[in-house]
Protein backbone atom coordinates (compact mmCIF):
# COMPACT_ATOMS: atom_id res chain seq x y z
CA UNK A 1 0.00 0.00 0.00
CA UNK A 2 1.43 3.53 -1.05
CA UNK A 3 1.88 6.55 1.25
CA UNK A 4 -1.47 8.32 -0.09
CA UNK A 5 -3.26 5.49 0.41
CA UNK A 6 -2.17 4.97 4.35
CA UNK A 7 -3.25 8.79 4.54
CA UNK A 8 -6.64 8.30 3.47
CA UNK A 9 -7.38 5.39 5.29
CA UNK A 10 -6.03 6.63 8.19
CA UNK A 11 -7.93 9.92 7.89
CA UNK A 12 -11.31 7.85 6.79
CA UNK A 13 -10.41 6.06 10.15
CA UNK A 14 -10.49 9.05 12.35
CA UNK A 15 -13.30 11.23 10.49
CA UNK A 16 -15.38 7.59 11.10
CA UNK A 17 -14.88 7.79 14.99
CA UNK A 18 -15.98 11.47 15.25
CA UNK A 19 -18.93 11.15 12.53
CA UNK A 20 -21.00 9.44 10.01
CA UNK A 21 -19.34 8.87 6.55
CA UNK A 22 -20.93 11.63 4.46
CA UNK A 23 -20.71 9.52 1.08
CA UNK A 24 -21.59 5.93 0.41
CA UNK A 25 -20.99 4.04 -2.65
CA UNK A 26 -24.04 1.26 -2.97
CA UNK A 27 -25.95 -0.49 -5.49
CA UNK A 28 -29.95 0.49 -6.29
CA UNK A 29 -32.46 -2.04 -4.86
CA UNK A 30 -35.67 -0.45 -5.92
CA UNK A 31 -36.41 2.46 -7.76
CA UNK A 32 -39.85 4.76 -6.31
CA UNK A 33 -40.54 6.91 -9.56
CA UNK A 34 -44.18 8.79 -7.34
CA UNK A 35 -42.02 9.52 -4.60
CA UNK A 36 -37.96 10.08 -6.40
CA UNK A 37 -36.63 7.65 -3.37
CA UNK A 38 -34.64 4.46 -3.89
CA UNK A 39 -33.55 1.63 -1.28
CA UNK A 40 -29.73 1.61 -1.37
CA UNK A 41 -27.89 -1.38 -0.11
CA UNK A 42 -23.88 -0.85 1.42
CA UNK A 43 -22.30 -3.89 1.14
CA UNK A 44 -19.23 -2.79 3.47
CA UNK A 45 -21.80 -2.31 5.77
CA UNK A 46 -24.35 -4.57 4.85
CA UNK A 47 -27.00 -2.30 5.49
CA UNK A 48 -29.89 -1.10 3.50
CA UNK A 49 -31.00 2.69 3.15
CA UNK A 50 -34.50 3.65 2.84
CA UNK A 51 -36.18 6.68 0.99
CA UNK A 52 -32.92 7.99 -0.47
CA UNK A 53 -33.59 11.29 -2.45
CA UNK A 54 -33.61 11.38 -6.53
CA UNK A 55 -33.28 14.94 -6.21
CA UNK A 56 -32.18 17.38 -3.22
CA UNK A 57 -35.49 19.06 -2.05
CA UNK A 58 -39.33 16.73 -2.68
CA UNK A 59 -41.87 19.57 -2.41
CA UNK A 60 -43.60 18.72 -5.69
CA UNK A 61 -41.14 20.45 -7.79
CA UNK A 62 -39.25 18.60 -9.95
CA UNK A 63 -36.36 20.80 -12.35
CA UNK A 64 -33.69 17.80 -13.26
CA UNK A 65 -34.11 14.09 -11.99
CA UNK A 66 -32.33 10.57 -12.94
CA UNK A 67 -33.76 7.65 -11.72
CA UNK A 68 -31.25 5.17 -11.60
CA UNK A 69 -31.54 0.86 -12.55
CA UNK A 70 -32.10 -1.54 -9.97
CA UNK A 71 -28.56 -3.14 -9.20
CA UNK A 72 -26.80 -0.23 -10.59
CA UNK A 73 -23.85 1.49 -8.59
CA UNK A 74 -24.92 5.02 -6.87
CA UNK A 75 -22.91 7.38 -5.26
CA UNK A 76 -24.60 9.12 -2.33
CA UNK A 77 -24.36 12.28 -0.14
CA UNK A 78 -25.71 12.56 3.31
CA UNK A 79 -27.78 15.73 3.37
CA UNK A 80 -26.54 18.43 5.82
CA UNK A 81 -25.47 15.93 8.98
CA UNK A 82 -29.14 14.52 8.78
CA UNK A 83 -29.36 10.86 8.51
CA UNK A 84 -31.47 11.41 4.94
CA UNK A 85 -29.23 10.38 1.93
CA UNK A 86 -28.87 12.09 -1.58
CA UNK A 87 -28.10 9.99 -5.11
CA UNK A 88 -25.34 12.10 -6.55
CA UNK A 89 -24.42 9.83 -9.34
CA UNK A 90 -25.36 6.37 -10.81
CA UNK A 91 -23.50 3.74 -13.39
CA UNK A 92 -26.91 2.88 -15.30
CA UNK A 93 -29.70 5.61 -15.72
CA UNK A 94 -33.33 3.97 -16.37
CA UNK A 95 -35.48 7.24 -16.85
CA UNK A 96 -34.26 10.94 -16.87
CA UNK A 97 -37.11 13.76 -16.61
CA UNK A 98 -36.46 17.31 -16.78
CA UNK A 99 -39.80 20.04 -16.01
CA UNK A 100 -39.12 23.49 -16.13
CA UNK A 101 -42.93 25.53 -16.12
CA UNK A 102 -45.10 23.70 -18.38
CA UNK A 103 -42.56 22.29 -20.45
CA UNK A 104 -41.74 18.43 -19.78
CA UNK A 105 -38.77 16.08 -21.20
CA UNK A 106 -38.38 12.45 -19.75
CA UNK A 107 -36.06 9.82 -21.84
CA UNK A 108 -36.22 5.97 -21.16
CA UNK A 109 -35.55 2.45 -23.45
CA UNK A 110 -38.93 2.87 -24.91
CA UNK A 111 -37.95 6.60 -26.31
CA UNK A 112 -38.18 10.65 -25.84
CA UNK A 113 -40.83 12.37 -25.06
CA UNK A 114 -41.08 16.27 -25.57
CA UNK A 115 -44.30 18.18 -24.22
CA UNK A 116 -45.41 21.40 -24.07
CA UNK A 117 -49.01 21.53 -22.70
CA UNK A 118 -50.82 19.04 -24.81
CA UNK A 119 -49.00 18.78 -27.26
CA UNK A 120 -45.60 16.82 -28.08
CA UNK A 121 -43.22 17.02 -30.83
CA UNK A 122 -43.69 13.55 -31.74
CA UNK A 123 -47.67 14.73 -32.52
CA UNK A 124 -45.97 17.79 -34.46
CA UNK A 125 -43.92 16.21 -36.62
CA UNK A 126 -46.39 13.31 -37.39
CA UNK A 127 -48.59 15.96 -38.34
CA UNK A 128 -46.00 17.56 -40.92
CA UNK A 129 -45.22 14.19 -42.76
CA UNK A 130 -48.92 13.62 -42.90
CA UNK A 131 -49.71 16.80 -44.70
CA UNK A 132 -46.19 16.74 -47.17
CA UNK A 133 -47.46 12.94 -47.99
CA UNK A 134 -51.07 14.30 -49.16
CA UNK A 135 -49.10 16.94 -51.69
CA UNK A 136 -49.75 16.22 -55.24
CA UNK A 137 -48.24 18.12 -57.43
CA UNK A 138 -49.59 18.62 -61.17
CA UNK A 139 -46.03 20.23 -62.91
CA UNK A 140 -42.99 19.55 -61.47
CA UNK A 141 -41.72 16.55 -58.74
CA UNK A 142 -44.09 15.01 -56.29
CA UNK A 143 -42.50 14.38 -52.96
CA UNK A 144 -40.70 11.49 -52.06
CA UNK A 145 -43.39 9.46 -50.28
CA UNK A 146 -41.40 6.79 -49.37
CA UNK A 147 -38.61 8.99 -47.44
CA UNK A 148 -41.36 10.97 -45.97
CA UNK A 149 -42.50 6.83 -44.78
CA UNK A 150 -39.11 6.60 -43.57
CA UNK A 151 -38.77 9.52 -41.85
CA UNK A 152 -42.03 9.31 -40.46
CA UNK A 153 -40.48 5.42 -39.10
CA UNK A 154 -38.12 7.01 -37.33
CA UNK A 155 -39.34 10.24 -36.08
CA UNK A 156 -41.92 7.07 -34.30
CA UNK A 157 -38.85 4.77 -33.14
CA UNK A 158 -36.84 7.84 -31.70
CA UNK A 159 -40.12 9.99 -29.89
CA UNK A 160 -43.09 8.73 -28.06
Amino acid sequence: MGREEQIRELLDERAARVGPQPTMLATVRDVNTTEATCVLYDAETNLEYYDVRLRPVIDGSESLTVFPKKGSWCLAARIEGTDEWMVLACTVIETWRLEIDDTFIEQNATGLLIRKQNDTLRQALELIIQAVMKIAVIQGTNPDYPKLQQALTKIQNILR
